[in-house]
């Protein structure tokens, strides 16, 4: 632990140890409640995260932490009506795409201060950042790889040891696994599913030297040949393909149906339990020539603090606790993936002793977040539209794009 993040730790007791004895407390209880949304509802994960509060609460015994669980599909747009109403929580957990949004919207506390003095100390600050002020703190951080049947790879007279590194080893792999049944697909395409749709287009893209915006956020670049090569490749795959959403692909792959799919370390978990026989690999983002890895997405979780918030000290104490590397550590165990954003985690051992997790940490390396704008949300719903009309033919991929491509101009010139 570096000399600034024990200070940070410092600073955050000593500000709640002043708010304990100068700040009103509730009449109820005695103890100031501190509101927090999350999104770890998994009966797996919950109980570690609700332990990690209670140590918490036991070393902060003036704080009440109250949560309140929310999911992926109806989340942000819960968030946006408490942000409108006036009455968010006090801490809330961001995914790094919509840290963006709410950072422009003013609505959130800035953290410039505390998040600069541990900066050095954590991965991926780019989605919190606005200019230069801070407006979030990372928690962990997670890719995308492409999970591989070994059994189907055999059949289909590949070999598993050796999963396609180029674009067109891999399409050739797909489709070879997708000839030998019926009921055998070579590659699971998500079907239009929102916030997951674009995440396994935008892997393509990037391999392919394409980009969504500008460096400067003020172009769309979705017209580009790399964009149209991207997009077209993709649809080689779709045609091989089982179409569905990520959890009905997950669990065909589970059961031994779909021979490649590009999903998430939830997955590593879910292996074991649901289907322990299943004779798997995972390997990189495979890239257009195959001499290095392809790019892939990175996603995190982030901790905020509401602008309107009443216990700013406390939920910065709350924050400076959940981020810690031991807990976060901790939770991360727990979902079977993923990683914490503290660096000093890296001097652990679990992940370097499983090989796929070890594919995911490399993988993680080479990957990046969503382009950081202020109507990112409504970006990637254009993107996954796009996708979308192109998967079931109601346009071709070069209109898809070049109306896009149009409509995002649209979006960025209104900003």
């Amino acid at each position: 632990m570096s000399k600034r993040f024990r200070r940070f730790l410092i600073a955050c007791s000593l500000a709640t140890l002043f708010c304990s004895l100068s700040c009103t407390q509730s009449p109820e209880s005695g103890k100031k409640v501190v509101t927090f949304w999350q999104f770890w509802t998994d009966p797996v994960v919950k109980p570690t995260l609700l332990e990690i509060v209670g140590e918490f609460e036991k070393e902060n015994p003036g704080i009440k932490v109250e949560i309140t669980d929310l999911t992926w599909s109806e989340g942000h747009q819960k968030i946006v009506v408490a942000f409108g109403s006036g009455n968010p929580p006090d801490v809330l957990e961001l995914g790094s795409d919509w840290v963006p949004e709410f950072s422009y919207r003013n609505v959130l506390w800035e953290v410039t201060k505390e998040a600069s003095e541990i900066s050095d100390d954590y991965l991926m600050w780019e989605p919190v950042k606005l200019g230069d002020k801070y407006f979030a703190f990372p928690w962990f951080l997670d890719t995308r790889v492409i999970f591989f049947n070994k059994d189907l790879m055999k059949r289909a007279g590949l070999a598993p040891e050796s999963p396609p590194k180029s674009w067109s080893d891999f399409l050739n792999a797909c489709r070879r696994v997708n000839d030998l049944a019926e009921d055998v697909y070579g590659f699971g395409a998500n079907s239009a599913e929102r916030h997951r749709l674009y995440k396994k287009f935008l892997p393509f893209l990037w391999s392919n030297g394409g980009k969504v915006l500008s460096e400067d956020g003020e172009s769309p670049l979705l017209s580009s040949p790399e964009a149209l090569e991207a997009l077209e490749f993709y649809l080689k795959l779709v045609e091989v393909g089982k179409l569905d959403t990520q959890r009905n692909l997950d669990e065909a792959f589970m059961r031994g149906e779909v021979g490649f799919i590009l999903s998430g370390g939830w997955l590593l978990r879910e292996i074991p339990r649901v289907a322990p026989n299943l004779n798997y690999g995972v390997t990189f983002i495979p890239s257009p020539d195959g001499a290095e890895p392809g790019v892939s997405f990175a996603g995190g979780e982030y901790l905020v603090i509401s602008q309107k918030s009443l216990h700013k000290e406390e939920a910065l104490r709350l924050i400076s606790f959940l981020i810690k590397p031991d807990n976060a550590l901790l939770l991360c165990k727990s979902i079977g993936s993923g990683f914490p954003a503290a660096k000093v985690a890296e001097e652990e051992l679990y992940h370097r002793g499983d090989p796929h997790l070890k594919v995911f940490y490399e993988q993680l390396r080479n990957s990046r977040p969503s382009p950081v704008h202020a109507k990112w949300v409504y970006i990637e719903e254009i993107i996954e539209k796009t996708v979308e009309q192109t998967m079931y033919g109601k346009k071709t991929p070069r209109q898809a794009l070049e109306r896009a491509q149009k409509e995002i101009e649209e979006i960025v010139s209104g900003d």
